[in-house]
């Protein structure tokens, strides 16, 4: 079973293709996976359900909602109350609860979203947001057009501009150093979150702030669309952020250099139109 717990670990840490809210329900269906883990009896299945979900919420920690969605679940587990064989069935039951409970929350998500962003026609995105995806799709198509960033290093926004244009959306694909040139040509920026922060602030993809920072300049409106169970109480000063190899860069092969590759950055609040949810966010922050 160390291998079972090996791989369900790496289906999360290594996972850089997806969004923080596909990633914290993959999170969910690892823990699922993991209730058949042998014990020999339910306070032995509990203590080995408990530290694999610990293992699992420290994984990524720039992606809140896996901390947020696996601390929902591990709640339940120390409060529950039975015999082995009913804490199995309790763990598996709570994961798709839960799942369902995100899902919900996904979808008045996206209603807020597309109410508040139906008369924008040409938008700008950077990295990719499942959320944000699936916003995006149900737009009105009457002159809708998206700008994706590529998102080096891993180049995330390639798969979300290959969707979108499968879809009918006409995209321009473009570096992540031409973002602002192009942002002066759109109605609205349009990020996902891996994390709101206790003030408002997004914790991002690298990049986000530059963005941010161009489309204030260009007087452009920067929507954060993210569901509620993003937030998390820490601060800008006490989030980690997640850096990742410098080898992806491919630096010179010379002695000398070093490449840093931090993945995620903090975009703060006063850089933020507002936050499209399933909760209303901005009076958290002191926005009316």
């Amino acid at each position: 079973m160390a291998d079972l717990r090996a791989d369900l670990v790496r289906r999360v840490r290594d996972n850089l293709s997806d969004g923080a809210s596909q990633l914290a329900r993959v999170a969910l269906e690892c823990l699922e996976a993991y209730a058949s883990v042998p014990a020999d009896d339910a306070e032995d299945l509990r203590r080995k359900l408990l530290a694999f979900a610990d293992e699992l919420a420290g994984v990524r920690p720039s992606m809140t909602a896996i901390h947020g969605l696996v601390a929902r679940w591990r709640g339940s587990m120390v409060a529950y109350r039975g015999d082995a064989g009913s804490l199995r069935d309790h763990a598996r039951d709570e994961a798709r609860r839960i799942h369902v409970w995100a899902d919900q929350a996904t979808e008045a998500t996206l209603a807020t979203a597309v109410a508040r962003l139906g008369d924008r026609h040409r938008l700008l995105t950077h990295s990719i947001s499942s959320t944000v995806h699936r916003v995006l799709r149900q737009l009105p198509r009457n002159g809708l057009s998206v700008v994706v960033t590529e998102s080096r290093p891993g180049l995330e926004g390639w798969t979300l501009a290959a969707d979108l244009a499968r879809e009918g959306i006409p995209v321009t694909y473009i570096t992540d150093a031409q973002a602002g040139i192009f942002v002066e040509q759109v109605d609205a920026v349009l990020f996902g979150a891996d994390a709101i922060l206790d003030d408002g602030s997004l914790v991002n993809k690298a990049g986000t702030r530059l963005i941010a920072l161009a489309a204030r300049e260009a007087k452009v409106p920067v929507y954060v669309c993210s569901e509620s169970f993003k937030c998390t109480e820490q601060s800008p000063t006490s989030v980690a952020l997640e850096e990742k190899s410098g080898s992806e860069l491919r630096p010179p092969p010379v002695p000398g250099i070093r490449a840093r590759n931090c993945y995620f950055e903090i975009t703060p609040p006063e850089l933020i139109t507002d936050w499209l949810s399933d909760q209303p966010l901005a009076p958290r922050f002191g926005r009316d």
